[in-house]
């Protein structure tokens, strides 16, 4: 059953490009609260995702997330963490820059956003994989038929980071 927040909020799924200079300033701002990425370029990562998920609760952004198109050196990194046989152009898709406001959590938001972006990517091919050490993201993973693969490890914010990847 969804929450009185989630059944009052508006859902958005966006291409980068169908988005206003404002939501994408907006969604880089939640991107940085959340604190678990680099800024450096974080712009432009961005606008290079394939969709943008944005959550409205009375006209106010509460929750973002987006299925991203890593780059090469971030695949590598992430391959040899999780001492994954993969090479990085097996990669297609990651779930990402996933974020609630702390007021807003245990809500069903990120749920609702990811399962929107996942609608959104039946059409397309390849691999998308997310790494968390959330259990509760590590659940909807699993519920939605992402297999863990490779080790877990220690990332620059989280202890026990867990990749799981699946085919589209």
């Amino acid at each position: 059953m969804k929450s009185t927040i989630l059944n009052n909020s508006k859902i958005y799924i966006k291409k980068p490009d169908e988005c206003s200079e404002e939501e994408l300033m907006e969604f880089h701002k939640k991107v940085i609260k959340g604190g678990k990425v680099s800024l450096i370029g974080l712009l432009a990562r961005i606008k290079n995702c394939e969709f943008l998920a944005f959550c409205y609760f009375e006209n106010n952004l509460i929750g973002i997330s987006s299925i991203k198109k890593p780059n090469q050196s971030y695949l590598e990194d992430i391959i040899s963490k999780a001492k994954l046989d993969r090479k990085y152009n097996d990669l297609n898709f990651e779930i990402g820059y996933s974020f609630t406001e702390i007021e807003f959590r245990k809500n069903g938001i990120s749920k609702e956003l990811k399962q929107n972006l996942l609608e959104e990517m039946q059409f397309k091919e390849g691999i998308i994989f997310s790494t968390t050490a959330i259990p509760s993201s590590q659940k909807f993973l699993k519920d939605n038929g992402f297999e863990k693969r490779g080790e877990s490890y220690n990332g620059e914010n989280d202890i026990g980071t867990t990749y799981f990847e699946k085919k589209i």
